[in-house]
């Protein structure tokens, strides 16, 4: 344990205008093939930009929503997210008119509002007196959002406008964010003062959101690669089609299950089990199956995708009680997401795609033994406590 710890005074409740503001905060994440495969088809991108500008705003959101929790004061909220939707919206509509570098830039700057924006709905959770539950919520409400406008854009805005429609859409839906903001609370609860390790990460809480980290990469290396994962397999497009839809349908399911099932679970439990049946998918995917196999394992692997990210939420706060490593949850989480397809493309050749398979397993066994082992150092310090 890192010490013991104040109560929080009057835990957050679910709050519907920081809800929506993280959600839309989130949104780039489902449609990046979308937007920026626009860009890249309308000239303003290159192929090798794609990836840029990807990184570049998930990075700059994950490290913005690390900064804005470290430094931020939970005050003054309405003012603070008010501008962070403004300067979203702005920059979406600003690009509209860059290309290139210029727009890689502009990417990250983007990025840096939604990271302010995302503090927010971390900070609710971080402060529930159910955290899983919140979270949850959080992330089933996030998939089914990045669903719909997936679904929607092209057929409704982007057959007429192209990428540009969709860049005005999402600059609007970001002012409706900004004007969430006023309706948001005043303030948050202060956190809880530890008694011992100050306001610094102990090593346990730094190991636990190493865990998330490469959980994270493990995910999304596989993700990414998952339509030429399929061509190996033996797949033809309309089945790789299936096999994704079929992987984003599973993960609202498995939301759902965490949101209704997660305050009668632990947290050690799910991780650890849901990290070895991943390491069995990873292991029958590596064996290239074919059809509707093929079809099924990816099915499983987006429902526990879902499944287990609000027990890393229960799983930083077992380990620090004071709550400030929940609150760099989503910065593990969106470097994860961005580190992990990185550098499985530094792996991947023009045949090889099974070396982000490869890859992706390391990232899911080192996440596993650092789970491992911070329960175990947890059960040792104290044997009879209720631990995550």
């Amino acid at each position: 344990m890192s010490g013991e710890v104040e109560a929080i005074p009057e835990p957050q409740p679910l709050d519907l205008p920081i809800l929506y503001i993280g959600v839309v905060s989130l949104l780039i994440a489902g449609l990046q093939p979308l937007v920026l495969g626009g860009l890249a088809e309308a000239g303003r991108l290159s192929a090798s930009g794609i990836g840029l500008a990807a990184t570049a705003e998930l990075l700059a959101l994950g490290l913005a929503c690390g900064v804005a929790a470290a430094v931020l004061k939970p005050t003054g909220l309405r003012a603070k997210l008010a501008l962070a939707g403004l300067g979203h919206a702005a920059c979406n509509l600003a690009t509209l008119w860059v290309a290139d570098a210029a727009l890689i830039g502009l990417r990250g700057v983007t990025g840096l509002c939604a990271g302010v924006m995302l503090w927010s709905a971390v900070g609710m959770i971080a402060r529930s007196a159910r955290p899983e539950r919140q979270a949850g919520i959080f992330v089933t409400v996030q998939t089914i959002a990045q669903l719909l406008l997936a679904a929607l854009l092209p057929r409704m805005v982007m057959a007429s406008w192209g990428v540009d429609g969709a860049l005005v859409a999402l600059a609007a839906i970001s002012l409706t964010a900004a004007a969430a903001g006023l309706a948001a609370p005043r303030e948050f609860a202060p956190l809880p003062k530890s008694e011992a390790g100050g306001g610094r990460l102990s090593p346990l809480a730094c190991a636990g959101l190493a865990a998330v980290f490469l959980y994270m990469a493990f995910i999304v290396a596989i993700w990414v690669y998952l339509e030429p994962l399929a061509a190996a397999a033996g797949l033809d497009p309309g089945q790789a089609h299936d096999a994704v839809a079929a992987a984003l349908a599973m993960q609202v399911l498995g939301g759902l299950a965490a949101t209704v099932a997660g305050a009668r679970l632990k947290a050690s439990h799910v991780l650890i089990g849901a990290g070895v049946i991943n390491l069995g998918l990873v292991t029958a995917l590596s064996a290239y199956p074919s059809g509707i196999l093929f079809i099924g394992l990816v099915a499983v692997f987006g429902f526990l995708w879902l499944f287990v990210l609000p027990f890393h939420t229960a799983l930083l706060i077992g380990i620090d009680p004071s709550r400030r490593a929940a609150m760099q949850l989503g910065t593990a989480q969106l470097l994860g997401s961005s580190a992990g397809p990185l550098a499985a493309s530094l792996l991947v050749g023009d045949t090889d795609v099974g070396a982000a398979m490869k890859f992706a397993a390391a990232c899911l066994a080192a996440a596993l033994a650092l789970i491992v082992a911070v329960v175990a150092v947890m059960a040792r310090r104290d044997p009879v406590a209720e631990t995550f």
